[in-house]
């Protein structure tokens, strides 16, 4: 009996070991989640940037804090303010054009589509489709600008979110600076404590370590690639349209690609909304169907590619974790979302060895 209660002791122990655990992660989980996302990010950009991390603390002579405040400084002036910039820029911008088009629809204006109609390259089409519409009255003039406005509502409040949750805004900004700055300055100590509490053996951890540095690699490279790929494809759309600039609005699209949902249409609808308000409807329409079918789209299908091939993973894979991650943490996931699933592959693929390893042979 003395033995049973002595197990039944430890046991009761472990539990509660394991239950104080499990609690307190779950605190931690709270407390953190509202920075999650600028955690995240501190930490893609620190593991991408590390090698340069590396040679500017050589350059330095191994003075850690003037190696991590020299290149934390550099991110903020090359990445950080530029976006902030931007997204501020857009967000009056917007604003403008909402009004603008507030205006226009309280004076009863409409877009003439009669000229576009009858263009010698839509007549085939118009022709017969005719039949099936007729029967509808459908009022496009009068459809298509108040759908346009809501469109640039829809925009506008994205933007000004930002302005809105200036206070929140801030301070995550500040924090993943704070963190990108001690995950260059003290990342390897943390790592050498944590490698021996977290009882890995050392191949599965030079596993982890490759996995999610490619994988972070390649997404990415995937992002700044598909970012250049709308740029691209934006700026010839504003070219053969005839808007001025289409290199400088490219290149603007590219940085806009950045940003979840929005992205490209921040640039190119009110290139498309200019046209139509100056009459060039055909032009108008074009780059409107142009930005949402071709400009809008094609990250969805690109983005995998790229970092399908880089990772070294499937690209249902990639596609799900890019998606769901999307879905499950906002931007955060086209980050967060392939790492996990990477990482899921590879644990599965450590158990599945242990499990094929035949017993009394030692897996290390």
């Amino acid at each position: 009996m003395g033995v049973d209660a002595i197990m039944d002791r430890s046991l009761l122990r472990t539990l509660l070991v394991y239950t104080f655990a499990l609690v307190l992660m779950y605190l931690l989980y709270i407390i953190l989640a509202p920075f999650l996302g600028a955690l995240v990010w501190a930490g893609a950009i620190g593991v991408i940037t590390l090698p340069l991390y590396e040679k500017l603390l050589h350059r330095c002579q191994g003075r850690e804090l003037t190696a991590a405040a020299l290149l934390t400084a550099a991110v903020v002036l090359a990445v950080i303010i530029p976006l902030v910039g931007l997204i501020f820029t857009l967000s009056r911008e917007a604003a403008l054009a909402y009004q603008y088009l507030e205006k226009a629809t309280a004076t009863g204006f409409t877009l003439d589509l009669g000229n576009v109609l009858q263009h010698q390259a839509l007549v085939p089409w118009v022709e017969r489709i005719r039949p099936l519409t007729s029967s509808l009255n459908l009022e496009l003039d009068a459809m298509l600008l108040p759908a346009v406005k809501k469109g640039i509502a829809a925009v506008l409040n994205y933007s000004t979110g930002i302005v809105k949750n200036f206070f929140g805004f801030v301070i995550k900004l500040v924090l993943m600076v704070i963190t990108l700055f001690f995950f260059y300055k003290d990342g390897a100590n943390f790592l050498e404590r944590f490698w021996p509490a977290a009882v890995i053996r050392e191949g599965l951890k030079v596993t982890i370590i490759e996995t999610v540095k490619r994988v972070l690699g390649a997404v990415m490279f995937g992002i700044v690639l598909t970012c250049l790929v709308q740029g691209t494809l934006g700026g010839l759309g504003f070219w053969v349209a005839g808007l001025p600039s289409p290199l400088l609005f490219g290149a603007l699209m590219a940085v806009c690609a950045l940003i979840p949902i929005i992205g490209t249409a921040l640039i190119w609808l009110p290139g498309a909304l200019y046209l139509l308000m100056n009459g060039q409807t055909l032009q108008g329409l074009l780059l409107i169907a142009w930005g949402i079918v071709v400009v809008s789209s094609i990250d969805n299908i690109i983005r995998p590619l790229f970092i399908s091939g880089i990772a070294r993973l499937h690209i249902l894979v990639i596609v799900l974790g890019v998606l769901g991650g999307i879905l499950a943490f906002g931007i955060t996931g086209v980050v967060a979302g392939p790492v996990i699933l990477a990482l899921a592959f590879v644990f599965f693929e450590e158990s599945r060895q242990e499990i094929m390893v035949p017993e009394g042979r030692d897996s290390s």
